[in-house]
């Protein structure tokens, strides 16, 4: 079931008896308790909205308490977060978990609780009977890291419906600086409306105001900066992130990270592979990849492996006391390229 389905039934009390939150996407998962949060009576809410930590908590209280009556409301919600005993994952403490008490559950649940299992991973272990009765019986929720044929068409909705627009560069600058993280989006979204309350439009020059770069942002345009040969704003960038409290160790660390990438990307597309065959092969964010695709096209894979080697050469150089760090790498942005 989708999330925004099951959120329309849940704002009407419509209510299934169990749901099952699969996935690690914190805004969706924070989505879906502050709606079913939302739905219960405001008078009641202290009473009938409890939350189990199972790293702290034994089972057998969550059931005890799904099967007791709500305090002056119609229904009792019960939200059990980390629930481990779904996964294949070991945990060293005294508690036990007795996952019958569950297995009874879920067979004949209480008509007013809603129970609510955040598991905060992408896969259980199916082989477990508890899991096995768990998906037949429970509302599954899919609260998984968005990728992006689903998270543009939900941001763009989700700027519409909020009575805004955005330029299109803007759009794509609030994706490249949030890493396309759903999260982190709507984060800076929120900033951006109480900004643009008025005029209700969006620019680049509104996200670029208001939205930090990041260390790797800022490196990744270092990065861009040396393979185009602009050694003066290569500089002025190093030496702002050095006055900032940067280390430059840390910046020879992520921009050997990013040639790395540029140079896997570049062996790939030249070995037929698609945007994402290279993203399942690297395991990192799509989006990364997708700007590594289309930095990597227009650049020389000789220039960026003689990079890379003076990269890690200078690294071991500073590290062993050879080289001065910060001269070390001005002299490595000075050299022509």
């Amino acid at each position: 079931m989708t999330l925004q389905t099951e959120l329309t039934k849940i704002k009407k009390r419509d209510y299934q008896a169990v749901y099952t939150l699969l996935g690690t996407e914190s805004y969706l998962i924070e989505t879906f308790k502050e709606t079913l949060k939302d739905s219960v009576d405001s008078d009641s809410q202290d009473l009938n909205i409890i939350l189990f930590d199972m790293l702290e908590t034994e089972l057998s209280e969550v059931i005890h308490e799904a099967e007791t009556i709500p305090f002056f409301g119609d229904n009792k919600v019960i939200f059990v977060e980390n629930p481990y005993f779904f996964t294949g994952e070991k945990k060293k403490n005294d508690l036990t978990h007795d996952t019958t008490l569950l297995e009874a559950y879920l067979k004949n649940p209480m008509e007013t609780t809603v129970l609510v299992f955040i598991t905060n991973v992408v896969k259980l272990d199916e082989r477990k009977k508890v899991v096995k009765l768990l998906k037949k019986e429970s509302q599954l929720i899919d609260v998984n890291q968005m990728g992006e044929k689903e998270l543009i068409p939900y941001v763009s909705h989700y700027v519409e419906s909020e009575g805004y627009q955005i330029d299109k560069s803007a759009f794509e600058q609030l994706l490249y600086l949030t890493d396309m993280k759903l999260s982190q989006v709507m984060n800076e979204l929120d900033k951006l409306f109480l900004f643009k309350m008025e005029e209700k439009k969006i620019t680049k020059h509104d996200v670029d105001l208001l939205i930090p770069k990041s260390l790797e942002h800022n490196i990744f345009d270092l990065n861009q900066y040396v393979l185009n040969n602009q050694i003066g704003e290569a500089l002025e960038l190093y030496q702002s992130l050095v006055v900032a409290g940067e280390e430059t160790i840390k910046v020879i660390s992520i921009l050997i990270g990013q040639i790395r990438l540029l140079l896997q990307v570049k062996f790939l597309l030249e070995m037929n592979y698609q945007q994402s065959n290279i993203t399942d092969a690297l395991k990192i964010h799509p989006y990364r990849v997708k700007l590594a695709v289309q930095q990597s096209r227009t650049l020389d894979k000789k220039n960026l492996g003689e990079m890379f080697n003076e990269l890690i050469d200078l690294d071991y150089n500073i590290k062993t006391g050879q080289v001065e760090k910060e001269l070390g790498f001005e002299l490595f942005l000075l050299k022509n390229r």
